[in-house]
């Protein structure tokens, strides 16, 4: 995952730089994000690739060394959520998946070597539901966390409002299809 264990410390316990290594660092190779004003989730370093995505939609795997694109994805929406990078269940050998979710609500499977999309799958059918919550991986199961930008719409005098009450849902994290789905506020919508 991308926070280092599933409390996300994002602790180092060994950290490989100390504050005399400062001064000495220099720039090995930028990165521009096409077609995109920011990239908001924390990228995840796994086995020498970078995988980040953009409000633009494009996730991106990047040799780590060099900053070439390995591969590029194309999602729905923008993405604004962290990288989720681990083993994909049911396969055997050393084949990974990133996953994440976008703004319309998906989340996704791809495969960590090529960017092929393994799956998608869209948890939670609210109109203005999103993703800004990371995934997390834990044991074949990716929780999604998913949220909303319902508030946006309190300004609409025909908007009626507060539909939206937010979820979390375990998904199989070898074939996308929701485990089970729990809401934040509990009753109808």
């Amino acid at each position: 995952g991308w926070g280092r264990d599933p409390g996300n410390t994002r602790f180092q316990p060994e950290p490989g730089l100390g504050p005399a290594d400062l001064p000495r660092l220099t720039l090995r190779w930028a990165f521009a994000f096409p077609r995109t004003a920011s990239a908001y989730g924390q990228p995840a370093l796994v086995d020498g690739r970078i995988y980040a995505g953009s409000d633009a939609g494009f996730v991106y795997a990047l040799d780590a060394a060099t900053g070439c694109v390995h591969w590029s994805f194309q999602a729905r929406a923008g993405v604004r959520t962290a990288m989720s990078v681990g083993p994909l269940p049911g396969h055997a050998g050393h084949r990974r998946a990133v996953y994440f979710g976008d703004a319309s609500a998906n989340v996704y499977a791809l495969d960590a070597d090529t960017g092929a999309l393994l799956w998608s799958d869209h948890p939670e059918p609210h109109p203005l539901a999103r993703i800004t919550g990371s995934p997390t991986l834990h044991e074949g199961r990716l929780y999604v966390p998913v949220s909303s930008y319902e508030e946006a719409q309190g300004a609409d005098p025909q908007y009626a409002c507060c539909t939206f009450r937010g979820s979390v849902s375990a998904v199989d994290a070898a074939t996308g299809a929701v485990i089970w789905k729990t809401y934040m506020i509990t009753g109808d919508q």
